[in-house]
């Protein structure tokens, strides 16, 4: 169903009620069955039109012939109607006129020679009906249908205010007066009633008036005499009245006699609330939709009650669904945890710091020898990791965050950790990081991957880097965020010799280029065996250089910790933000360990003699 919002400019027909309930009482049917009976929620449109359904405020939609309804005149209401307009005649005409004795009597109705006629003697007996209205409806008493008529068109048009609708005119002719009941319909014509005929004085071919009558007065009581024939004990008739608090206990006790058994569920997820009842046909035959039987219980499900137009709205089901509407401030309450974890604390004094990439840590071995995994590249066979804490000031610096030796010439040796930026094609900036290796056969590898639509080229072909559009090359690299620039970043670089880049698909039993989108293989991650991929720790299988890239925050909060101020304020530098990342302690047991690296925007280098490991 297509829904539109109001608009009074285009002719639309809103919807003006919502979520109106409609009983069995309520006598609502279906306007293309009017033998079926509807119960349940409805909503009113801003011409009238009644359909199924709570509805949405405001909101126009078609009108569905199939879900329109309709309330059937019944006969109670007609009567009620009925009821009002004879209240009101009363009214009127005797605020129009003060009758005598015999004009009363005139118009009263007494039982004459075994039948009723209108107008009496003093002697005779009066008769007084149970409704105001059984004397008006006499067609003896009315000129043809018009009581009728106007009860009628009052119900039809849902008219409440009556008192300024009805009055009396007075039309004299010749030896006559003719009394006649008026009332304005809402195009203000009127229909007229005649209710009396005055000829000389006296009321001729008039309207019963037997609800009236006049008191008499007459001298006073003897007590003595009355308390002789008179019982003057009164007892209290009424029976024991029961109080709302008496209501509401009868209505839990008699609601626990018929809610029945509680079904049988199972757990079928885990999360410890059952969810698939067992014994759903035992319970569906104990509801009183199977059978209406004796100690049968109230239906559970409204689609248990689709059969049976009685039960239809009273199922545990509805019920539910109802009081949900009483419930929101306890169904919809959102709790707050309290935050219990500890709040680290920086226990560092200050940090070293290096302004500007391409600036250095220089580390020489004692007497200018050879460090040691630089005899005979034993990085190369033993592998090797540089970690790192780094930040960024800025969104588009670009450098070397670790080198030895000068790995991207075509002759070159060594390795090399950097950072690179580019602009994706939203003109966002993006920031990644690569460790290249130059092998002694010459080979160049780097930690790149692939991804879906982009693959990850072969160890026999050329870098990526200029292959792929530079708006799309960091899609291939682990990227640093470049939107907080105080945040810190851990870098971990690694080298490993042993993780096959290339196997023979003769020999692991698949064809790596099968994966060269994957992006979870080029982490390392994807064992494929018989039965399918395995996700693991480390396969052994997929790019020798590896780069990993966690945030201070993340780190922190992994750790169980809560984040706060983590800030500290060297004294030697003049830049505001010195924030530190780490804490005092040893560094991780990895070949190459820089607890920090910040960069900024001035030249310097840094001489540690003998410092390796």
């Amino acid at each position: 169903m297509a829904y539109e919002t109001s608009d009074e400019s285009t002719g639309l027909n809103p919807i003006v009620e919502i979520n109106l309930r409609a009983t069995q009482n309520d006598g609502f049917y279906f306007q293309t069955n009017p033998e079926e009976q509807y119960i349940g929620l409805y909503h009113r449109h801003e011409n009238g039109t009644l359909m199924i359904g709570g509805g949405i405020l405001g909101v126009n939609h078609e009108l569905i012939p199939d879900e329109i309804i309709f309330r059937k005149i019944g006969y109670q209401d007609i009567q009620e109607t009925r009821e009002r307009v004879s209240d009101i005649f009363y009214k009127v005409w005797f605020e129009s006129n003060t009758l005598s004795e015999e004009e009363i009597l005139s118009m009263q109705t007494t039982i004459r020679d075994g039948i009723k006629q209108t107008g009496r003697n003093e002697d005779e007996p009066l008769v007084f009906y149970k409704k105001d209205r059984n004397t008006l409806e006499s067609r003896k008493d009315l000129q043809g249908d018009k009581f009728e008529e106007i009860c009628q068109y009052i119900y039809n048009n849902q008219i409440d205010d009556l008192g300024n609708r009805f009055n009396v005119s007075v039309q004299e002719l010749f030896d006559r007066t003719i009394y006649n009941l008026r009332f304005r319909k809402l195009d203000s014509s009127y229909i007229y009633l005649q209710i009396a005929v005055k000829v000389e004085g006296e009321f001729i071919d008039v309207l019963n008036l037997s609800q009236l009558t006049k008191p008499k007065f007459g001298s006073r009581i003897d007590a003595e005499k009355a308390r002789e024939v008179l019982d003057t004990n009164i007892f209290e008739l009424l029976p024991n009245q029961t109080t709302r608090q008496d209501q509401v206990n009868d209505f839990f006790r008699e609601f626990d006699t018929l809610i029945g058994l509680t079904p049988v569920f199972q757990d079928v997820d885990g999360d410890g609330v059952g969810e698939n009842i067992q014994n759903k046909e035992q319970d569906e035959q104990s509801r009183i939709s199977f059978e209406n039987q004796p100690g049968a219980f109230i239906t559970r499900l409204d689609e248990q009650a689709e059969g049976s137009s009685i039960n239809q709205g009273k199922t545990l089901e509805s019920m539910r669904n109802r009081l949900n509407t009483y419930l929101g401030d306890v169904d919809n309450v959102i709790e707050t945890l309290e935050d219990d974890r500890p709040e680290y604390q920086n226990i560092s004094d200050g940090f070293l710091k290096i302004r500007k990439p391409n600036q250095a840590i220089i580390i020489k071995a004692p007497g200018n020898d050879l460090l040691e995994f630089q005899k005979g590249n034993s990085y190369l066979t033993d592998g090797f990791t540089i970690t790192m804490w780094v930040r960024f000031v800025s969104k588009t610096s670009e450098g070397t965050l670790f080198n030895f030796g000068n790995p991207l010439e075509d002759n070159g040796e060594g390795f090399r950790l950097e950072t690179r930026t580019n602009i994706d094609n939203a003109g966002n900036y993006k920031r990644w990081i690569r460790l290249a290796v130059r092998e002694s056969s010459g080979r160049l590898r780097d930690n790149h991957f692939g991804v879906e639509g982009r693959e990850r080229r072969l160890a026999s072909q050329s870098s990526p880097i200029g292959f792929y559009s530079d708006t799309v090359i960091h899609q291939l690299y682990p990227n640093i965020p470049t939107d907080d620039l105080t945040e810190w970043y851990f870098i971990c670089a690694t080298y490993n010799p042993n993780i096959i880049e290339s196997p023979n698909s003769d020999d692991v039993g698949f064809d790596f280029r099968d994966y060269l989108q994957n992006k979870q293989y080029w982490l390392n991650h994807i064992l494929p065996t018989e039965d399918g991929d395995t996700v693991v720790a480390n396969s052994g299988f997929g790019p020798k250089c590896k780069v990993e890239i966690i945030s201070r925050s993340d780190l922190l909060r992994a750790r169980g910790y809560k984040i706060g101020d983590l800030s500290v304020t060297p004294t030697d530098v003049d830049e505001t933000d010195t924030t530190a990342p780490f804490e005092q302690g040893n560094p991780p047991a990895i070949n190459f360990s820089f607890r920090l690296l910040e960069l900024a925007d001035q030249e310097g280098q840094i001489f540690i003699e003998g410092a390796e490991g």
